[in-house]
Formats: structure tokens, C-alpha cells, sequence
């Protein structure tokens, strides 16, 4: 039969389903390319019976312990290996030498303790290696060849100055740095320098106060990100120290604090800390006030920050000033204020003329008496109530 070249079949693409005893493999005929999903199938190995046309194949969350050469060497398209939360002790990088098409290898959340070094596809973009056992850097000269590489996942418990020095041309996109079983030297203070990433986040333990004293200096960051802070009174300057040198550059403009456990006194010390850096965006999510909540003093220096905002707010402390907690960001002279997500109950009127143009309080308790009679918002130009406990709302 003859196919008619006007029929509207031309234009439809089919997707082709085939179920294996564990996993997904999905084939999109306009491409012939193939994604097999094998995650949480509880696999003790690669499967020897993957389609040797495979582009993404993804055994994250499984049981895999080893991986050989003959487990992969017959994907020769294969473009994405998610390997992620699994069991592989050790990594011999030769074993993807015919993967010439790989862009995006994860291997994190593994039990890695050492990897062999052999050259490894230029075509890669992608390489996680973090939330594993190395004690040092996992660093192979020849990652230095890697030219389209965009993101570096790492994790250490110690740091030498130049560890990074073999992929220090590169122009990296992100660096992730797990430090979540770093801990301190005696007599030894550590230092590390990142030569050439835009965005740089770092993780910490998430259950222990804050202790990192690493000297860590960074060329041309853009943005930085920092997982899991727990601090004190006690602690707190340790903290403001390590800050000190990554926040000293004008090129960073973005700071992102993530799972945060602090007092009020400490937190105050953060806004004071920052306000005279150039940091443009500062983004808490998911932050805990603990201890207690009294008054304190901050000047509101003269800021190049653009905008504040804190999402999902654990409020720890029951009995404090209001006025305390709330004049702090009230007064804040700064064009962008969010505070979402929280048990605030009232936001006071500035006392002054505020220079807010956006105000963005989404589900907090804010009943009808929030900014009645509020005449210092000149310059507000967008509030957001959405969520909140009116009733008759002005």
C-alpha cells in the first residue's frame, strides 16, 4: 500500500509503552530514543537486559553496590545515568570510556570512599559526585578536559587550598559542596579556592551547631546558597567570620539561606552583617526562631538590597514583645519585603516613609487592624494579604 504523504497521521507522534518485570521503558518514535525508569525496584545490580538504544536510564534509589564496565559499555547513546542513592563503595571512571554521549552522570548519595581516574567523556555537563564517604575532594586531573561541564557536586571532611586547582579553568555554572561530616582540625585551619563558578552551595550537618571556620575564597560568585545553619548566641560570630569572605566580593548578588535554626539575636546579627554588602536578594526558607525574642538594636545602613524574603517561618518562642519581632522589618529600608508562610498575627505601620514598593504577607494571621490608618506607604505599589484572617478587610 501506497502511503498517502497528505494523511494527518504524518503529524502525530506515538509514544510506545513497554512494562519489563521491574521499571518503564518509554520509546518516543519521532526520535527513537529510549527512557527506562528503573528507580526503587529494589535492584542489587544493573540489569543485563537494558535496550542497547537506551538514552536515559535511571536506577536511583536501588541497592547496587558495584558497577562494571560490561553494565554500560553497550549503551553507546546513552545520554543521562541517574545512579543516586544506591550502595557503590568504589568507582573506576573507565568504566564509562564508550559512553561517548554522556552529559549527566549522578552518583550521589552513595557510600563512594575512592574513585579510579582514567579520561572520561568531554561531552559531560552534569557530575554529582556529593553526600558520599571521601575524606578529600574527589578531584581527577582529567576532569580538567571536561569543557561543557556546568555543575560539580563534591563532599569531603577536609579541604586543602588547592584541590580544585585541575578544574580551576573551567567555567562551572554551580558548584554543590557537601561538608555535611566535615569537622574541625586541631591546630589547622583549612582553606579552599573556587576559581571559577557562578552559583556555590554549600551543605552542613543538619543536626550539629555550626562550626565550619574554612577559609573558603571565590572568584566572580554570583550566587551563594547555604543548606542546613544551625546557630546560637554562642556560635553566632562564628558564622559572621565565615561569611565574611564570600560575601566581600561585588559580583554576588544573590544569598539564599535554607533550613535555618537560630535565635532572634543571631538572626539580627545576620540582617546587620549583610546590610552593607552588596547582596541584592536575600531568600531564608524554612527558618526556626528558637529561645527567646527581646529588642535589638539595629542601624539601617545605607543597602544595595533590593529585596527580602523569608518563606516558612517555625516560631519556637511563645511569649515575646511583638513590637520587638515586627518594628526590625517594618523599618527596613529596602524596596521588597516578603514574609510568607509564618505565624506573624500584625506588621507595623513604618514610622517613617518607607521606600516599600512591593509588601508580600500571604498566609500569615493578619486580621482587619493590619495598616489601618497606615500613612508612611507612599511608594507601596503591590500588597499582598492573600490567606490571611480578614474579615472586613479596610
Amino acid at each position: 500500500m501506497i502511503k498517502d504523504k497528505e494523511s494527518p497521521i504524518r503529524s502525530c507522534h506515538f509514544v510506545y509503552i513497554v512494562a519489563l518485570v521491574f521499571g518503564t521503558i518509554i520509546q518516543f518514535s519521532d526520535e527513537s530514543e529510549f527512557v527506562v525508569d528503573m528507580s526503587k525496584t529494589s535492584l542489587v545490580h544493573v540489569p543485563k537486559d537494558l535496550p542497547p538504544n537506551t538514552k536515559v536510564l535511571d536506577l536511583s534509589q536501588n541497592n547496587i553496590s558495584e558497577l562494571h564496565l560490561s553494565d554500560v559499555s553497550f549503551l553507546s547513546g546513552l545520554k543521562v545515568l541517574r545512579l543516586s542513592h544506591n550502595r557503590i563503595q568504589g568507582l573506576d571512571i573507565s568504566i564509562f570510556k564508550f559512553n561517548h554521549d554522556l552529559e549527566y552522570l549522578d552518583l550521589s548519595h552513595n557510600q563512594l570512599q575512592k574513585i579510579s581516574c582514567h579520561p572520561i567523556t568531554t561531552s559531560l555537563k552534569h557530575l554529582d559526585l556529593s553526600f558520599n564517604d571521601f575524606d578529600a575532594l574527589p578531584i581527577c586531573k582529567e576532569f580538567g578536559n571536561l569543557t561543557q561541564l556546568n555543575f560539580l557536586g563534591l563532599s569531603a571532611t577536609k579541604l586543602e587550598q588547592l584541590d580544585l586547582l585541575p578544574v580551576a579553568h573551567l567555567h562551572l555554572s554551580c558548584i554543590l559542596l557537601d561538608l555535611e561530616d566535615y569537622y574541625m582540625k586541631e591546630n589547622k585551619k583549612e582553606s579552599l579556592q573556587i576559581l571559577n563558578t557562578k552559583k556555590l552551595h554549600l551543605v552542613f550537618h543538619p543536626n550539629s551547631f555550626f562550626s565550619v571556620q574554612v577559609k573558603i575564597s571565590v572568584n566572580s560568585l554570583g550566587c551563594l546558597q547555604l543548606t542546613n545553619i544551625k546557630v546560637n548566641d554562642d556560635n553566632c560570630q562564628v558564622l559572621l567570620k565565615f561569611l565574611s569572605e564570600l560575601t566581600g566580593r561585588p559580583t554576588l548578588l544573590n544569598f539564599t539561606l535554607n533550613h535555618m535554626e537560630t535565635t532572634w539575636k543571631c538572626l539580627v546579627k545576620v540582617f546587620q552583617f549583610l546590610w552593607p554588602k552588596p547582596v541584592e536578594y536575600l531568600n531564608i526558607y524554612n527558618l526556626t526562631i528558637v529561645k527567646s525574642i527581646n529588642e535589638e538594636d539595629f542601624t539601617y545602613y545605607k543597602t544595595t538590597l533590593k529585596s527580602l524574603k523569608i518563606e516558612y517561618v517555625t516560631n519556637e518562642v511563645f511569649i515575646f514583645s511583638q513590637t520587638a519581632l515586627y518594628t526590625v522589618f517594618s523599618e527596613m529600608n529596602i524596596p521588597m519585603l516578603t514574609i510568607s508562610d509564618q505565624p506573624f498575627i500584625h506588621m507595623l505601620c513604618p514610622q517613617e516613609p518607607s521606600t516599600f514598593k512591593f509588601l508580600n504577607f500571604t498566609q500569615n494571621a493578619f486580621t482587619d487592624s493590619v495598616f489601618q490608618n497606615c500613612d508612611t506607604l507612599t511608594r507601596l505599589e503591590t500588597l499582598i494579604l492573600q490567606k490571611n484572617e480578614f474579615r472586613d478587610l479596610f
